[in-house]
Order: structure tokens, then sequence, then C-alpha cells
């Protein structure tokens, strides 16, 4: 043996010890998260802003990424071979062209530039319509790498972070194509959201005036006696979180749709995370009205920028863990409700049966 295939069988040696160390498929969760990591590093700013001002989004879909991966990775095998390579190859290079373009080639001027070509409302900077195609790249690059690893077949594994990115970047194209209330039936929620939440803040000892011909809410605080005016908040559908409600009650419907449970308990725990995504949706809002009249509009906008689509994230995984837990107690009663029939029935076939003379 000389020294050359010593030193390859040496490397194939360590290279199988490190891939029997690492997780199953831990390859393609890093090749996910590659331009998120790369985003975060060079642009953290961006990561922090409000739906239609950052990229919280592509944040949030590393996230279910991440949850995805880590409940399919022993069911999931990664396929080897040129064909894969190839396609991996492709995907980076899709990213790489993209955000080379964005930031040496001044792409999001040019796209912004062909959306008002196209007809669009111009607004500032075009962000809605610029972003949506940064989701479109980025769930393409998403399954350019999990199909050609893991096949069609089980893309339901990888469901959660495609449909995501899917409805974020529809709710984008919505509010590009029809900004502010000229989408009526998303603007009618808010003549339901904002009444509700102008009783909460009432509640709370705080005077609120709505004007739902304007979808303008004006605040008050009262103090000694006086009465000062802390803010208006215009409301339009992007504002009340419709985009939130649909994407993160999609989001809960399809992960309760892969549990292992009956239909009709399905259909109760969609219905439960429906309440709980509206309700969710209200405490965000009132929060944001509290903080203008306690600490602020600045803080208030902190808190919209920073913590407000945390809340339904953190909502949704909740959720999901509560319904597992309570599909885990069913599962277990039933269980002992089986071995102690089971038992009950090995004794009565043991015990002496007298007939009556």
């Amino acid at each position: 043996m000389n020294a050359k295939e010593s030193s390859s069988r040496h490397q194939n040696a360590m290279l199988s010890r490190i891939a029997g160390v690492l997780p199953l498929g831990f390859e393609f969760l890093v090749m996910s998260l590659a331009p998120v990591l790369f985003l975060a590093t060079i642009e953290p700013t961006s990561f922090i802003s409000g739906w239609n001002e950052g990229r919280s989004g592509l944040l949030f879909a590393a996230f279910f990424i991440v949850i995805e991966w880590y409940d399919a990775r022993k069911e999931l095998r990664l396929k080897q071979g040129r064909n894969v390579a190839i396609s991996w190859m492709l995907g980076a290079l899709l990213v790489v062209f993209y955000y080379f373009g964005v930031f040496f080639l001044n792409l999001n001027s040019i796209v912004a530039q062909a959306g008002i070509r196209l007809g669009l409302p111009e607004m500032p900077k075009m962000f809605s319509w610029v972003t949506m195609w940064e989701h479109i790249v980025f769930v393409s690059y998403i399954l350019i790498l999990f199909l050609s690893a893991y096949g069609r077949k089980n893309l339901l594994k990888m469901i959660t972070p495609v449909a995501y990115l899917l409805g974020m970047a529809l709710m984008f194209f919505l509010d590009a194509a029809f900004p502010y209330a000229s989408l009526g039936p998303m603007q009618a929620i808010v003549l339901v959201i904002v009444p509700i939440v102008a009783s909460l803040l009432g509640f709370s000892g705080i005077k609120t005036v709505w004007q739902p011909e304007s979808s303008r809410l004006y605040i008050f605080v009262t103090k000694e006696g006086v009465e000062w005016f802390k803010g208006a908040v215009d409301f339009f559908w992007p504002c009340v979180g419709v985009h939130s409600m649909i994407i993160f009650f999609m989001i809960i419907a399809v992960m309760v749709a892969k549990i292992d449970a009956p239909r009709n308990r399905k259909i109760y725990y969609s219905f439960a995370g429906a309440v709980g995504t509206f309700s969710v949706n209200l405490l965000r809002i009132y929060l944001i009205c509290y903080l203008i009249a306690t600490e602020g509009v600045s803080k208030a906008i902190a808190f919209h920028e920073s913590a407000g689509e945390i809340l339904f994230m953190c909502w949704a995984v909740v959720y999901l863990l509560v319904v597992v837990k309570v599909e885990d107690v069913i599962y277990s009663g039933r269980a002992r409700s089986l071995t102690k029939s089971s038992s009950t029935g090995a004794k009565m076939a043991d015990k002496p049966i007298r007939l009556s003379e």
C-alpha cells in the first residue's frame, strides 16, 4: 500500500467517524440555515424589525426548519450521489447570485421599479413587493435541497417552513397590491378587532376614541383629573395581524394534521388553535396600545418590531406541545384501560364456574 492510498483511507475513516457522530441529515440542516446565518452576520439589525420592515420572516422559517428536521431526523435518509451534489450546488448558486445582486448590484431597486412598471401602487422602497421575492428565493432554495436529498414523497415532513414562506410571500404580494385599507375583505376584520381592543383598554383605565372611517384609534390617559392625548394608531389589515393569524393558524392546522389522532379531535384542536391565535393577536395589539398610553410611542414601536411577532411563534410552539401532551395522556389512559381489561379477563378465565343444580 502506498502513502497516497493510506492517506485516502485515513481521510475516509475520519469522515465516517464524523458522520457517525453528527445527527442524521445534519448536512441538510446546515445548508438550509446557511443563508439566514450569513444575513444575521452581516446585517443583524434586519431581523429585529416587524414583518413589513425586516427579515423576521426568514428567522421564523429557520426556526420551523429546525423543528421539522429534529422531528423527522430519524425517519429520513439523506440520498448520496452526484445528482444531489449538483442540485445542492445549483441551489447555493441561486442564493449567492441573488444576494450578490442585492448587496452589490442594487437588485432591490431594480425589483421595486419593475413592480411599479407592472402597475403596483408606489410605496416607500416597495418593501412588501421586494421582500416577497426574497421569500420566494429562500423557499425555492429549501425545496431544491430537500427534494433532491429526500424526494417528493417526504415533503410533508418539511411542509411547515415551506407553507410559512409561501404564505408570507402571498401576504407580501397582497400588501404590495392592496396597501392600507384597499383590500376590503381583509380590512373588514379591523372593524371586529379594534373595538374589542378598545374595550380592553377601557377596562385598564385608558380612554380611546375609534374612528372607523379613517381606521384611526386615539388614545388618552387621565392624570390628576386632566385628560392627556398619548397618540393615535392607524389600523390597516396588516397592522392588526391578519397575515399572522392566517399563517400561524395554517401552521397549527398543518402540524395538527400530522398528529396521530382521530379526525374529530384534529378538528377540535384546529378550532382551539384558531381561537387561541385570535386571542394572542388581541393581546399583542392591546399591549402595543397600552405601551403607547403608559410608556410612549417609541417603546410601543420597539415592542411591535421585536416582540410582536414572537408572541405568535411562542403561542404556536406552546399550543402544539400541549396538544402532544394531551394525546400522550389519552394514549396512556387507553393503554392502561386495555391492560386492566385484559388482566380482568384473564382472572375471570381462571375462576371456576359453578352451574346451579
